[in-house]
């Protein structure tokens, strides 16, 4: 059974989605992100003259909580807006604030049988989904990210990445992707984390663990810093212990990891590098996208898809 879809905004990973999403044979439409062979909505007023069971959105879905993050146009469209345009419909974005949120489903609860039987797919109430809080989403988005900022590391630095020492910043998700690519590269990684256990995993993978109360003792002879964590752990008291060759690649969230202003004063290289999966693979990362978004129909009941369904 086909869709009709409406993409409201987004980067290029949901440029890409909209053409995966019409190559499977639904219906798709575009406002705010014009898409080569997908019709596109020219005026807001005019999105109520199209048929669409669900919204899609980008990631983030805002990034002044004004209006939606829409870079690859000149077109804007306020929150306010998508909510009345998402009303009785599947709704699905990334990192959505609370207060657009009207009911939000956990993709873990089964759906009821009045839903699954229902003939409107919408059923008449909003139903929102979180691309974010798809744990595996996250895990896949590490790939991309690591690759990312890896690539940056060799850009940004005249000499190979084997043989040289890298600093991971916190050992979660992208931590530990990372640091099993640098290990690849050839590079001598140190991992730096504050659990006992992350440490001792750290141990086990073969890299060098350090805990966070030891970290300044070993900044000094660090090649490249990776940070991972958004508190900012490379304040003006850790930054002055580095050498002045030091990159540091921030991989964090809001607020950060880093003292920008104190880093450029010591003249140490600090690149802030967000949103990488958008940016180096979104192909890709709309592959993902897209087995979401089916996970989403096949557990509303409406959307039966062997690919992605069944393993």
């Amino acid at each position: 059974m086909n869709y009709n879809f409406l993409i409201v905004g987004g980067d290029k990973r949901i440029s890409f989605l909209a053409k995966r999403l019409s190559k499977d044979g639904n219906s798709v439409y575009t406002f705010a992100n014009d898409v080569e062979g997908i019709s596109a909505i020219e005026k807001i007023e005019d999105i109520k003259n199209y048929k669409y069971d669900i919204v899609i959105s980008s990631m983030p879905l805002t990034k002044d909580n004004l209006n939606v993050y829409a870079p690859l146009s000149s077109k804007k469209i306020t929150l306010s807006e998508l909510k009345k345009l998402s009303k009785g419909k599947i709704f699905i974005a990334g990192k959505i604030p609370k207060d657009f949120e009207n009911i939000e489903e956990d993709l873990n609860k089964n759906i009821s049988k009045e839903t699954e039987n229902s003939t409107n797919f919408a059923h008449n109430v909003n139903k929102t989904y979180d691309f974010l809080k798809d744990e595996v989403i996250t895990i896949l988005n590490t790939i991309p990210t690591a690759e990312g900022a890896i690539q940056i590391a060799m850009e940004e630095t005249n000499y190979t990445l084997s043989g040289k020492k890298a600093l991971v910043i916190g050992f979660g998700r992208v931590g530990k992707t990372l640091a099993n690519m640098l290990a690849k590269f050839g590079m001598e990684v140190y991992c730096e984390a504050r659990k006992e256990t992350d440490l001792a995993w750290i141990r086990a993978y073969g890299y060098n663990p350090i805990p966070l109360d030891t970290m300044k003792n070993n900044l000094c002879k660090m090649d490249i810093i990776f940070n991972t964590v958004p508190v900012q752990i490379l304040d003006k008291s850790t930054l002055i212990l580095l050498n002045k060759k030091t990159i540091i690649i921030d991989l964090a969230s809001a607020p950060y990891g880093v003292d920008y202003e104190t880093a450029k004063k010591l003249g140490i290289k600090a690149i802030l590098a967000q949103a990488l999966p958008g940016k180096v693979a979104p192909a890709t990362s709309a592959e993902y996208l897209q087995e979401f978004v089916y996970k989403v129909c096949c557990q509303l009941g409406r959307f039966y898809l062997t690919l992605f369904c069944v393993k």
